[in-house]
């Protein structure tokens, strides 16, 4: 079989998405008419090492403004700023950490850690050095052709951020800078309700798609336990001695022979026989993907991930075609098996959870607890917790029943972004 060139696709994937999503009302990035935002950092002093004087307070005000951060916030890290400034000790770390992630890019975890580690002002010092990126950010953004408000929308979840820093320690600050370091160093892009980055697909499955009928089929890669009930050895802390087993996929030139995850968002211990010349292989470990990602804040409907789906494809023809993609991935609490269950069918997170096929990892209850009940939240805290709306208290009556609940992944093919997947019966795949 003739594959297509990569590159020979991006027109087509754009025009295609261009009128998949003209019928559904989205507006489509588009390059033409793009204010350059670094063009506002040009009055600044260049310090000697390339970067920019960010701890001036004119720097501060300007940049704070430009990214809408909210006035209480903006006043605090202007505070902040002037606070380093005065000091010596201060403002020469400032300036270090900042060159180091900024300029130098060395390893962000390392110097993360030290920067979180920098002494009772650590949050405020991470929030002004991050906030220094703000140049480097819009000149790639600038390279790209992407809309400043693509970059105001993404740097939303520093205020986020903060926010969360001031409930746990009393004070402003900034504790993310993990997290935040794909926004400012144009990793990942919030378009409409979702975030969106690109990675290599990790985990152990493989997709296929039915050539005649289009519906989609996953297999699991050799060498993963799992449980009699096809989840992954060590889900909420439970292992399986005695029925758990190990999965195998062979490829004999003409057929994949594995084991299928499920409708039930499970792997089944049978193995299914699927025939190359039926089942297209279109996903597999190391394809690029879009990694998705659900800020907080804000109700969300389908049709507002939806929404983000298609200006996602347009977005990645229209400003990286030279990294085309094979659809769009999530690993979230709110793929949880047991929503689907508990939940009405017609409430967001189940049909968000619909588009995807959704497929078993190890995890537990820990992100549910603290999504739903508050960060920090751990099962010991369960008779406490607060249930003041309709998801507190099913979430708390399911676990306090003895229940479990847990995480899981799922992928959303690039072609069926505007309708969602639709899985292969278990008995089409094959014997």
């Amino acid at each position: 079989m003739v594959r297509d060139d990569p590159s020979s696709r991006v027109g087509r994937d754009a025009a295609a998405a261009a009128d998949l999503i003209r019928q559904a009302g989205i507006t489509v990035i588009r390059k033409r008419g793009i204010t350059l935002f670094g063009d506002r950092w040009k009055g600044f002093t260049t310090v000697q090492d390339g970067g920019i004087d960010f701890l001036r307070q004119d720097y501060i005000e300007r940049a704070c403004g430009a990214i809408r951060l909210p006035d209480e916030i903006a006043e605090s890290i202007v505070q902040g700023a002037a606070a380093i400034r005065q000091d010596g000790a201060l403002s020469e770390s400032a300036r270090r950490f900042h060159k180091e992630l900024f300029i130098d890019k060395a390893d962000p975890g390392e110097v993360n850690k030290r920067l979180l580690a920098a002494g009772p002002q650590s949050g405020m010092m991470a929030a002004v050095v991050y906030l220094g990126a703000l140049p480097s950010m819009s000149a790639y953004y600038d390279s790209k052709r992407i809309p400043e408000r693509v970059l105001v929308a993404t740097l939303e979840d520093m205020a986020i951020w903060m926010r969360h820093y001031r409930q746990q320690n009393g004070e402003w600050g900034l504790g993310q800078v993990g997290w935040l370091i794909r926004h400012f160093s144009g990793k990942l892009f919030r378009l409409g309700r979702l975030q969106f980055a690109f990675i290599p697909y990790n985990k152990p499955f493989k997709a296929f798609r039915h050539r005649a009928s289009g519906r989609v089929a996953a297999l699991s890669e050799s060498g993963i336990r799992y449980r009699a009930d096809g989840q992954t050895d060590g889900t909420n802390g439970v292992f399986d001695s005695e029925g758990g087993w190990i999965s195998a996929l062979d490829f004999d030139g003409t057929a994949y022979t594995g084991h299928p995850v499920t409708g039930k968002e499970a792997v089944a211990r049978t193995r299914v026989r699927l025939r190359a010349d039926e089942w297209e292989l279109v996903l597999e470990k190391g394809d690029t993907v879009l990694d998705v990602h659900i800020p907080e804040g804000g109700k969300m409907t389908h049709e507002l991930c939806r929404d983000s789906y298609g200006q996602a494809v347009a977005f990645a023809a229209d400003h990286f075609p030279e990294t085309p993609f094979k659809g769009f991935v999530c690993s979230s609490w709110l793929l949880a098996p047991q929503f689907p269950l508990l939940l009405p069918a017609d409430a967001n997170i189940v049909r968000f959870q619909r588009d995807y096929y959704v497929t078993p990892v190890k995890s537990d209850e820990d992100q549910t607890l603290e999504r739903v009940f508050g960060f920090g939240t751990k099962l010991a805290d369960l008779p406490h917790v607060p249930r003041d709306t309709s998801l507190q208290r099913i979430v708390y009556d399911h676990l306090a029943s003895g229940g479990c609940i847990h995480g899981a992944a799922g992928f959303l093919l690039k072609d069926d972004w505007s309708k969602g997947t639709t899985i292969a019966p278990e008995a089409d795949i094959g014997t």
